[in-house]
């Protein structure tokens, strides 16, 4: 029972402590969920799954197992999935892309973008942003965007960095208009 109440209060506070980060996220424009399995934490959801299938069997089998113990450990597994839904949630703000909120590495703001390109992939588009990091040394950051998601995503980049980037190019005439 104290392995229970454990597992409990330290879902609950991972799941109050990411609902928090991701509310003190502000101005954001867009964002969606990312995973391998349709964008769902496979972890949590095996662990429900395991949990449901343990409590059907003592069910079926007669076993006196308390229904509190499954209900709790239940409990644990959707404050974990929903954790951990929120934290891999790709965020786009004002500011920059958030990749993931359990990574601080995974975080770009657009003034550290210094060139970027766009290859259609699959279902979606991916996204290649070139950027100097702290250090000054230039990294690079790779984003897959849903198709769904592809149009708004990419009004935004124009706007925060494209807008930034394009110059005006004059046409010079003559060797003189050159050296000038």
């Amino acid at each position: 029972m104290i392995l229970l109440i454990g597992f409990i209060g330290v879902t609950s506070l991972l799941m109050l402590i990411t609902v928090a980060n991701r509310l003190r996220m502000r101005r954001v424009l867009l964002s969606w969920r990312t995973g391998y399995f349709f964008g769902l934490p496979l972890w949590p959801m095996a662990f429900l799954a395991v949990v449901a299938l343990l409590w059907g069997y003592s069910l079926a089998s007669g076993q006196p197992t308390p229904s509190g113990v499954f209900a709790g450990y239940l409990t644990g597994g959707v404050f974990w999935f929903i954790a951990i839904l929120l934290a891999n949630a790709l965020v786009v703000t004002e500011v920059g892309i958030v990749q993931s909120m359990k990574r601080p590495r995974r975080m770009l703001a657009w003034g550290q973008v210094v060139d970027y390109f766009e290859v259609p992939r699959g279902d979606g588009h991916l996204y290649v942003f070139f950027f100097e990091d702290g250090a000054g040394v230039r990294r690079r950051f790779e984003l897959k965007v849903p198709a769904s998601r592809r149009d708004r995503f990419h009004r935004i980049v124009r706007a925060k960095i494209d807008a930034r980037m394009d110059f005006g190019v004059q046409q010079a005439y003559g060797k003189k208009a050159l050296e000038g």
